[in-house]
């Protein structure tokens, strides 16, 4: 996952008048993972399809709305400069064929910023890589390239043409020039980048005075570079697909607007008919989101007015059409917002993530296993009488025949495989189960197990207490049952305000034995689609 470091005096700054302890309990609920702190700063693991949280601006915009401070769709205000103009010539149609951008006044730059700006930009451009999977929007600079400039080295309007090999220029941390087969044969932004260009006529921007500014996705001009003390700025996107490069503009233009900069519209105007636009930069409309959808998936009983508030303080905006409509708008930088589902996910996952901070704290390791399974490991090996899953027609695989209806027999598997690791064993899962013989058939569970010698039901009990107080803060009562899973006499229901959500207990010696797994184990299961009612 990707990673970035947020200066403690940065959130005491940002968020004055809170306990900075208070601040950093908070990220969780915005899908921040903790892997770090110390007396300066701390290390937050985010999603690669929230590129608004490759900087501690848009961290810091996520956690107003949480905490109540600004609720809504941010409103960053664009000045319409007419001067402010990039002519586009057909001849990119074929090479790299769309181009926007932004022009950024009146903060001064400092090393901190500079560090802030660079983090977006590789952040879109890469995400997190992991052998050959590239999950930046940007996907390595292929759909989507960004540069930064110097504005008073530019003088507009500028030109995006393309050029042959043989033109020349300074590249960036270059000093001298070099024609364009020269970057890419010498230069390591040429080395990595250059297969994205074919054939000997490459895309260029340059200005009125016919300075070349940039040869995207490549590299930018030294003469335009940014550094310390500057005040303005222009921002060019270049890219292959129109709705990348708009969402890449569209994340830089809200974190501009938060370091404090005043914006300014750039006009691109086509070659080929004589037209002028501006970038794209619009929020998006899901209209007609049912409310009864949103309570049915997160298993709440939520007013229209307390769904519009939630989507306020998550940084959306929301109109209730009627009883049973909603229409939600959506900031054009948050690029994971495509359906309902997203949104409603979206909150869920804050209780999600919440729950995995509780379990790795104490000493859990996360386990994710897959939805499809087989019978053998759910069935057979679980040792269950009346066989009643959701199963696969025409399976080409006899280890992905079925739906999971319970995530214990994967981690009992998980365990199985892991015997000649060191004991204690402990392993927790968040994740969807398919119960059909219930309504709403479709669940979330989580599991937990814990293994070595000597393990107790009670100590497996203190596990769900504590997880309960922390993420819950609710009241629990177990009840004893029998259940084939569990030890006769050791196994309990777990209930709340008199429904059941879950089982405890320590393993059947039997499924032990059917697992192959060389020590005793103790075990809880819960349906967080009943808890996340509460």
């Amino acid at each position: 996952m990707p990673v970035i470091e947020f200066p403690l005096e940065d959130i005491s700054r940002l968020f004055a008048g809170y306990d900075l302890d208070y601040i950093i309990d908070m990220l969780p609920f915005i899908g921040l993972d903790l892997e770090y702190r110390d007396d300066n700063y701390i290390r937050l693991e985010y999603s690669p399809n929230r590129p608004d949280f490759s900087t501690f601006y848009g961290i810091a915009r996520a956690l107003n709305g949480l905490l109540g401070k600004e609720l809504g769709i941010p409103k960053f205000q664009v000045i319409e400069n007419r001067k402010n103009v990039i002519r586009v010539d057909r001849s990119v149609s074929n090479v790299r064929q769309f181009i926007v951008g932004i022009v950024a006044r009146g903060h001064k730059l400092n090393n901190k910023t500079i560090k802030q700006i660079v983090s977006m930009q590789e952040d879109l451009h890469n995400g997190i890589v992991q052998e050959d999977l590239h999950n930046g929007i940007g996907r390595r600079r292929l759909k989507a390239s960004i540069g930064f400039h110097n504005l008073d080295s530019i003088e507009f309007p500028l030109d995006y043409s393309t050029s042959s090999d043989n033109l020349s220029f300074t590249p960036l941390d270059h000093p001298s020039t070099l024609t364009l087969t020269e970057i890419l044969n010498k230069t390591e932004s040429g080395k990595k980048f250059g297969e994205l260009l074919e054939g000997s006529i490459h895309p260029i921007l340059k200005d009125s005075r016919n300075t070349v500014i940039s040869f995207p996705p490549i590299i930018n001009s030294e003469f335009t570079r940014i550094k310390e003390g500057v005040d303005n700025l222009f921002v060019e996107v270049t890219g292959v697909d129109k709705k990348t490069v708009d969402n890449v503009l569209a994340n830089i233009i809200a974190m501009l607007a938060e370091i404090g900069f005043k914006l300014e519209n750039v006009a691109i105007k086509q070659d080929c008919n004589n037209s002028f636009s501006y970038n794209s930069n619009t929020n998006t409309i899901l209209e007609n989101v049912k409310p009864a959808y949103i309570n049915k998936v997160l298993g709440l009983s939520l007013s229209n007015e307390e769904i519009v508030n939630c989507l306020r303080k998550s940084r959306f905006d929301a109109k209730v059409i009627d009883s049973s409509r909603i229409n939600c708008m959506v900031p054009s930088y948050r690029v994971d917002i495509f359906s309902p589902i997203d949104i409603v996910e979206s909150r869920q996952n804050c209780f999600f993530d919440k729950i995995r901070q509780a379990m790795i704290g104490m000493g859990l390791i996360e386990n994710i296993n897959f939805i499809l399974s087989n019978k053998d490991i759910h069935y057979k090996r679980m040792r269950i009488d009346k066989f009643d899953f959701f199963t696969v027609n025409n399976s080409k695989s006899d280890e992905h025949d079925v739906l999971r209806r319970s995530l214990l027999p994967s981690l009992l598997f998980s365990l199985s495989k892991n015997i000649h690791e060191e004991y204690p064993q402990k392993l927790f899962e968040i994740g969807e189960v398919f119960v059909p013989e219930k309504d709403s058939f479709e669940r979330w569970n989580l599991c937990c197990v814990s293994a070595f010698n000597g393990v107790t039901y009670s100590e497996i009990k203190a596990v769900l207490q504590t997880l309960m107080e922390i993420c819950f803060k609710a009241k629990f009562e177990t009840r004893r049952s029998e259940n084939s899973t569990f030890i006769k006499g050791r196994s309990a229901e777990i209930a709340h305000k008199e429904k059941v959500i879950g089982q405890i207990g320590e393993i059947s010696p039997l499924l032990i034995g059917s697992f192959k797994i060389k020590m005793p184990v103790a075990a809880f299961e819960l349906d967080l689609t009943e808890l996340l009612q509460i």
